[in-house]
């Protein structure tokens, strides 16, 4: 499903693919349960009831379909229940140790009718319901955009940058393309001061990958920042002869987190995900975006 969600925002900057980003935008629409919200795994796997709604999932797949036009149930009072003391989101729709309004509790005790598999859930995977992840914080920013108390995000964010801790703020990201890329598509209408370390970061580094060079680019298209030609070079001389890109992971599947809050490496065995279609997908946002960006988001 996650994927299909950034795909769905990509696309956006294409007209060209209007026709399959509709298509997309449907299938979206489909895999959101009666509360408005989305689950990493499609309807078609046996435990999509019993895993917990996420922001990450929501968060991208909501705000690309409001983009779209397309409406949605108000779920802003569900998503900014789920956050801590400090107005930081937590991960995962749980029940929390506090009162968090009727309907939030309402939806995070759900997945309590299948206690065993919650359980196992979070007993063998990287998941753990207390995650505060700051790419998911970003993700849940670009669906809300501005709110009261939004300052608390974007301070963490822009702190995340200052401090040079992309690789160690999220759980399931670890590559700062990846991090630079979810930073900018939240911050870039509500926190000014990250465009200098974002736009200083990107344009001292060096993408090994088509993925990690269109992740770039659209970093700097958010704040309409200048893109360096040998970036656009790099894109277009790894295009493959189908017209797509090469695949490249993008997120895995965890990592165990630290007392101090950092992260070990991920276990070799941890799944990765990505593909040629998002790698393909990022590469046309960026290109499309070279010209579109310089207008607004799309």
């Amino acid at each position: 499903m996650f994927p299909n969600a950034l795909i769905a925002h990509s696309l956006a900057f294409c007209p060209q693919a209007d026709d399959l980003r509709t298509r997309i935008n449907d299938f979206l629409l489909g895999e959101m349960d009666r509360h408005g919200l989305w689950r990493h795994w499609t309807r078609e796997h046996p435990n999509h009831a019993q895993l917990p709604a996420d922001l990450d999932d929501t968060g991208c797949a909501s705000g690309a379909l409001l983009r779209a036009g397309r409406p949605l149930p108000d779920i802003r009072d569900l998503l900014l229940a789920n956050r801590n003391r400090q107005g930081l989101f937590y991960t995962w729709i749980v029940p929390r140790l506090r009162w968090t309004g009727l309907r939030h509790m309402r939806v995070a005790l759900g997945p309590l009718r299948h206690p065993i598999v919650l359980f196992l859930f979070f007993r063998r995977t990287s998941a753990a319901p207390d995650d505060l992840d700051a790419v998911v914080n970003a993700n849940a920013l670009y669906c809300l955009g501005g709110f009261a108390g939004a300052s608390a995000v974007t301070g963490h964010l822009v702190a995340v940058l200052r401090e040079r801790r992309e690789a160690q703020c999220d759980k399931w990201y670890e590559n700062p393309f990846a991090i630079w890329y979810f930073f900018s598509r939240a911050l870039s209408g509500l926190a000014p001061e990250a465009r200098e370390l974002v736009e200083a970061r990107v344009g001292a580094a060096e993408p090994a990958t088509a993925l990690e060079d269109a992740l770039a680019v659209c970093s700097l298209n958010y704040w309409r920042a200048p893109v360096p030609p040998q970036f656009v070079e790099f894109l277009i001389e790894r295009q493959l002869q189908s017209g797509a890109w090469p695949r490249a992971a993008l997120y895995h599947g965890g990592r165990a987190r630290r007392r101090d809050g950092s992260f070990d490496p991920p276990h070799p065995d941890t799944p990765r995900w990505g593909g040629e279609a998002l790698t393909t997908a990022f590469c046309l946002e960026a290109l499309c975006g070279l010209d579109r960006g310089r207008e607004g988001d799309a």
